[in-house]
């Protein structure tokens, strides 16, 4: 409850401030939706509303050969890579903080060293090694590089770290098995380290351009990020029609957003 007048202008403040902030994170989204319906006379003026509404850049993108296989790999290969990588770093931070072998320092180190070395330094040998593989033009090239991240490893120990020893000794003394454990105790507890771990590489995944882009050739295997600089739109000045794809492409992750944010919040806040 405000009580007196400097904490009435510090209220204030405070919702100027965030709802400034709120206009600056929410106007690139706007203009993007605004200008997907713009014609190409209206990318020749200032505004932020279309003249009128060109609904035919949307159909242009939708009548697109590839656009719905490009939205099908991206959304596929994100949400496999996401998956993957979750379980992978589970299990690897489980195993690096409950179990106790020879070399568990080592490997430790080994992994965490990892994160000094830029990727940009293993992109030539990556691609040499897929290649060799036979896994070009394939999804599990594109995923591949995508289902580790020392960060992630790390951020994800530390959570299971924090967790009382005695649950696990007590849910080995009761003969449930690491993998019952695993999923039954240190999952629940740890929810808002694994939603970031599992959002995380979702996002990074379904934004990545480079690596899609060398291991694909055909364009029935590309992703959408490499794909929709290739539909031919902005070559040929049609700039609503690019706006629109950008649209769809992220229009079914805002949908899934609002239907989840709930849960989303709940997990990232839970204790």
């Amino acid at each position: 409850m405000i009580r007196t007048r400097k904490d009435q202008i510090k209220f204030i403040l405070r919702k100027i401030i965030l709802l400034a902030l709120a206009v600056v994170v929410a106007f690139p989204i706007f203009y993007m939706f605004s200008s997907s319906l713009f014609s190409a006379r209206d990318f020749n003026k200032v505004r932020l509303l279309p003249a009128k509404a060109v609904f035919a850049n949307y159909a242009r993108v939708l009548s697109h050969r590839y656009f719905a296989t490009y939205i099908f790999n991206s959304v596929g290969t994100s949400v496999l890579a996401a998956m993957i990588r979750t379980l992978v770093t589970i299990f690897a931070a489980f195993a690096l903080t409950h179990l106790h072998f020879r070399g568990r320092k080592l490997i430790m180190g080994a992994l965490v060293l990892t994160l000094f070395v830029p990727q940009e330094a293993i992109l030539y040998q990556n691609y040499r090694t897929v290649a060799a593989l036979g896994l070009l033009d394939t999804w599990t090239g594109i995923i591949c590089t995508s289902l580790f991240s020392a960060a992630q490893l790390v951020l994800v120990m530390g959570s299971f770290l924090a967790q009382d020893r005695s649950y696990y000794d007590a849910s080995r003394i009761d003969g449930a098995s690491d993998m019952r454990y695993v999923f039954s105790v240190l999952v629940p507890l740890s929810g808002p380290a694994i939603m970031t771990v599992a959002i995380q590489t979702l996002i990074t995944t379904f934004n990545s351009y480079l690596w899609p882009l060398l291991v694909t050739n055909r364009m029935a295997t590309r992703t959408v990020q490499t794909g929709v600089t290739m539909m031919g739109f902005a070559e040929s000045g049609e700039t609503g029609a690019q706006m629109a794809a950008l649209v769809l492409m992220t229009a079914p992750f805002m949908l899934v957003l609002a239907f989840t944010k709930k849960r989303i919040e709940n997990a990232l806040i839970r204790r």
